[in-house]
């Protein structure tokens, strides 16, 4: 080693990048140490100054910030493929029943399938909707490499809920307590533990005020699901008179914190009642098209942040790349094309929303989400010289409409490789898949499917 070079971890070589303003920067080279990006520049100054543990190669490769899930369900890899030709209600006769009967090795497998999934997918950062078996959860989490923010399913009320879902208010406080104690702040400070009311409808209202309070007393977030379908906003004008936005105002429980998942029965005294408390909104597009299509220029344009979510496997899959193409496609068909609008939807704006609108969702929008000198690295490299892909006039386009997940070689969290051509370094992929498939069979038993 020259022992005037400065030693760093990792240096991505002569790579394309994608910009914080999501432009393409070719032949440009990362420095990573310490868990963030350090400098940016050309290679032959670079490795001029500094001394590589690892050097990987970026030649026909797009480096771009790793994607965050702002709403899935990692409890639901067991449920993949169940959902598709059923008819509604989904999540009262499949998705509660089925989360009721899992044990804790049924939560294990789906943790460690998951977080598989989410790696090389390119997402490395997620938000839960709410899970059992927590601290098991946030060690298999923290194993994997991954960057989380998750949460407690509380219910205290709710005639259709599986009475293992419903708990005192007491004892989803003292919980939710010991949870935060013992699990914020795992994985080297990526594990973030937030409080969540899993819905309006199956949480009182001293209930919702008291998680509100305490995600206030430990300075975390809420997470919860919002305007999600019809009867949530009919059911709360006939239990309290008001829609469900204006409810939760009224209880004095928005916030900055506040991440509302869904947000498709949006009504314009909806979307300002968001607005004024700076609420954090993430659609969940595949699965939210089979309801509605959300109003997400008007959300915007009220300078209201908005990321992306996969809702987890049972709807669709974790794939970012086919949230942003059905997103953008369901957008310009609605919002666009009565108007002659088509630029209503632009990749710009999808890319954005999947990568920043996220880290904001997740509070995290100063340390994740774009690759720029200071912020954590968490970055993804594409194979872009594929026929698919390569030649294209505008690599972003090309990016939002043609790109898939296997095209993702690489994956760095919080400085460190988890996923090296296409190999996930952190967990036994074999052992994983090995043991959900012969979870299957047990879960239909268990289901009676």
């Amino acid at each position: 080693m020259n022992i005037n070079k400065i030693p760093i971890d990792i240096i991505i070589k002569q790579t394309s990048l994608l910009t914080e303003d999501y432009s393409i920067q070719e032949e440009v080279s990362i420095v990573l140490a310490g868990g963030k990006i350090i400098e940016i520049g050309n290679y032959d100054d670079i490795i001029e100054k500094y001394q590589p543990t690892t050097v990987i190669q970026g030649k026909g490769k797009l480096a771009m910030p790793g994607f965050v899930d702002g709403h899935t369900h990692i409890s639901q890899q067991l449920l993949r493929g169940k959902l598709s030709d059923e008819y509604p209600v989904l999540y009262l006769r499949f998705n509660l029943p089925y989360e009721n009967k899992l044990s804790k090795d049924d939560m294990r497998v789906c943790t460690e399938l998951s977080c598989l999934e989410m790696i090389k997918s390119g997402i490395t950062t997620f938000a839960d909707a709410g899970a059992d078996y927590l601290y098991q959860t946030a060690q298999i989490i923290a194993k994997s490499g991954m960057r989380a923010a998750i949460t407690r399913p509380s219910s205290d009320q709710g005639v259709h809920l599986p009475s293992g879902r419903i708990h005192s208010i007491d004892t989803i406080l003292k919980e939710n307590e010991e949870l935060y104690r013992s699990i914020n702040g795992m994985g080297d400070g990526r594990i973030k533990f937030w409080f969540q009311f899993r819905s309006i409808a199956s949480c009182s209202d001293k209930l919702i005020i008291s998680i509100a309070d305490k995600a206030r007393e430990y300075n975390t977030g809420i997470h919860t699901h919002i305007s999600e379908y019809p009867e949530s906003n009919l059911n709360c004008l006939r239990d309290h008179g008001m829609r469900e936005l204006g409810y939760l105002e009224k209880l004095n429980v928005l916030g900055p914190s506040f991440l509302a998942a869904h947000c498709i029965q949006l009504s314009d005294t909806d979307i300002h009642i968001l607005q004024r408390n700076d609420v954090k909104v993430v659609h969940c597009p595949r699965s939210n098209l089979g309801k509605a299509v959300t109003k997400t220029p008007q959300l915007l344009g009220q300078g209201i942040s908005v990321g992306f979510g996969t809702d987890g496997t049972a709807h669709s899959g974790l794939s970012m790349f086919r949230e942003m193409t059905a997103f953008r496609h369901s957008q310009i068909v609605h919002w666009g094309v009565p108007y002659c609008d088509y630029d209503v939807m632009d990749s710009k704006r999808l890319m954005s929303i999947a990568t920043m609108g996220g880290a904001r969702a997740l509070q995290l929008s100063d340390k994740i989400g774009s690759i720029v000198i200071g912020k954590q690295a968490d970055i993804i490299l594409i194979d872009i010289q594929q026929p698919h892909i390569s030649p294209t006039h505008n690599l972003l386009n090309t990016l939002t409409e043609a790109v898939e997940t296997g095209d993702i070689k690489d994956v760095i969290i919080d400085g460190k490789i988890v996923m090296r051509d296409r190999k996930v370094l952190t967990l036994d992929e074999d052992r994983i898949l090995f043991e959900g498939n012969q979870k299957i069979s047990k879960i239909a038993k268990n289901n009676n499917w």
